[in-house]
């Protein structure tokens, strides 16, 4: 597959999974508590455990398994100085990938009147956010 021919691949997949940018309603439906934050799954990125090497937690100084791969800490200490994530956007996506999204830690807001992706990152086309590149690479595996 060429460059080309994935990108275009690529930009029909968002076309068919993210339908529209819905930032302005959701925050406003927050605001008026039409929409409670408490329905909003992820909201602090989980620990991933993908650094194997270095293996010395940033924060404690502790030699382990495997640490958080963007903090570089441990689990103890990545759960002890936790934030939550920094949603600049919402999307309205479909179900399916609603739950892919989940399973990468990004925050998704589920409830009566639809299901929302929290986009952490702005300011690109949401094809070139490296979740959902790995997404669209892992199902055409």
């Amino acid at each position: 597959m060429t460059i080309q021919e994935r990108e275009d691949a690529l930009g029909k997949f968002v076309e068919r999974e993210i339908y529209v940018c819905q930032s302005a309603l959701v925050e406003e439906a927050l605001k008026k508590q039409i929409f409670s934050i408490d329905d909003l799954e992820n909201k602090y990125r989980p620990f991933d455990g993908r650094l194997i090497t270095p293996n010395v937690c940033v924060r404690c100084q502790g030699e382990f398994i495997c640490l958080d791969s963007e903090t570089g800490e441990c689990e103890s200490c990545f759960e002890d100085h936790q934030e939550p994530q920094d949603i600049y956007e919402w999307w309205l996506v479909s179900p399916w990938f609603s739950k892919r999204l989940l399973m990468e830690g990004e925050p998704i807001l589920d409830n009566d009147y639809g299901i929302w992706w929290g986009r952490c990152t702005t300011g690109q086309a949401t094809s070139m956010d490296y979740v959902i590149q790995k997404i669209y690479d892992d199902i055409m595996q």
